[in-house]
């Protein structure tokens, strides 16, 4: 670059505005060194120590000891010893204690407040030596058919295997079991309630709280193994239709009240379309009224009794108790006693 263009340059307003800089930038750092060699006196802070006060003095500890004056109790008042006539009647002389007889009986201790916690719990009952605890499965079979259309049949069965417990046979094979059957719509089995009754071949009765649970083998030609449901709650049995041809009876009735109202003639009122009342109009409505009550009706039924549920005989199932088995709580006529206290309660009760 030429001395001449360089010169060139600084008459530009780029080369005026870069030189404009440079000698802003030289004027600052010159004033920067000169303020740091020679510094004001308004820049100068003095530091000096801090004090509570000028004029505090150190602190001397010194005890001050007080003279303290002897306490003396004033001397007891000297009551007089020669009483007035008046003043030995006024205080007559003291009577002996009533000397308790040896033989008399304790006196009651007051009503305590707190009530015994004790109070009203019957003791613990005591197991025999053969039991069996909560929760055991007994396998049961059917003898009789049992059908949700007649909810009163009650479900009897026999146990088909040994209970044992402890190395002690509880429930022996063949012991009679007796309970009573409830419909299950929503998953199509007969249910079973609560109480069920044992009775042994020699006559023992016992109640017991149970359920029943339904049985499915994995082979059940051989029943053997244990199909996914095992263990279910409810009887599981056969779904049989009452009437085969209700759902078309309920179509076509509800098809027919659809057609006789769409043959009905309408007129447009504020309030939208209504029937128009004229005579041919007479006819269709009461086929239509007729034909939503009967569809009405079928439909009850099929909700009601359109099905049901039949347990044949021989059907395998659990019986899962919900006690224990004691075996001492089998006694003869242990079902007898409830209907006896029973008809004597009818007894009293009549005039």
């Amino acid at each position: 670059m030429k001395p001449r263009d360089f010169l060139n340059f600084f008459k530009t307003k780029t080369g005026r505005l870069v030189a404009f800089i440079a000698l802003f930038a030289a004027a600052l750092i010159i004033f920067s060194v000169v303020r740091k060699h020679n510094p004001s006196a308004e820049d100068v802070v003095s530091v000096t120590a801090l004090a509570t006060n000028a004029t505090d003095k150190p602190q001397v500890v010194q005890s001050v000891t007080r003279p303290m004056q002897v306490y003396y109790p004033p001397p007891p008042k000297s009551e007089p010893t020669n009483f007035p006539s008046s003043s030995q009647s006024a205080f007559p002389k003291p009577s002996p204690l009533p000397v308790v007889p040896a033989n008399q009986a304790p006196t009651l201790s007051p009503i305590s407040l707190f009530a015994d916690s004790s109070a009203g719990i019957p003791p613990a009952k005591k197991l025999s030596a053969v039991f069996a605890p909560f929760g055991r499965l007994i396998p049961c079979e059917t003898v009789i058919t049992v059908d949700s259309a007649s909810i009163q049949t009650p479900i009897v069965g026999l146990i088909t295997e040994n209970i044992y417990y402890g190395g002690k046979l509880v429930i022996p094979a063949g012991t009679e079991i007796h309970g009573t059957a409830q419909t299950d719509h929503q998953r199509e089995r007969i249910a079973s309630g609560n109480s069920w009754t044992l009775i042994w071949q020699n006559g023992m009765e016992m109640q017991i709280k149970a359920i029943a649970l339904d049985r499915e083998f994995e082979n059940d030609t051989n029943q053997t193994g244990w199909a996914i449901t095992d263990g279910s709650a409810g009887l599981r049995g056969e779904v049989i239709k009452s009437d085969n041809l209700a759902d078309i009876k309920l179509f076509a009735a509800t098809f027919l009240s659809g057609a006789a109202g769409a043959l009905t003639e309408k007129q447009q009122t504020v309030f939208g379309p209504v029937n128009s009342p004229t005579l041919n109009n007479a006819p269709f409505a009461g086929a239509q009224a007729v034909l939503q009550t009967y569809a009405q009706q079928i439909f009850d039924s099929i909700q009601k009794n359109g099905f049901y549920v039949r347990v044949p005989s021989g059907k395998q199932f659990y019986l899962y108790v919900l006690q224990t088995i004691d075996a001492a709580d089998a006694s003869l006529g242990g079902t007898a006693i409830p209907v006896t206290q029973e008809n004597d309660e009818q007894t009293k009760s009549k005039p």
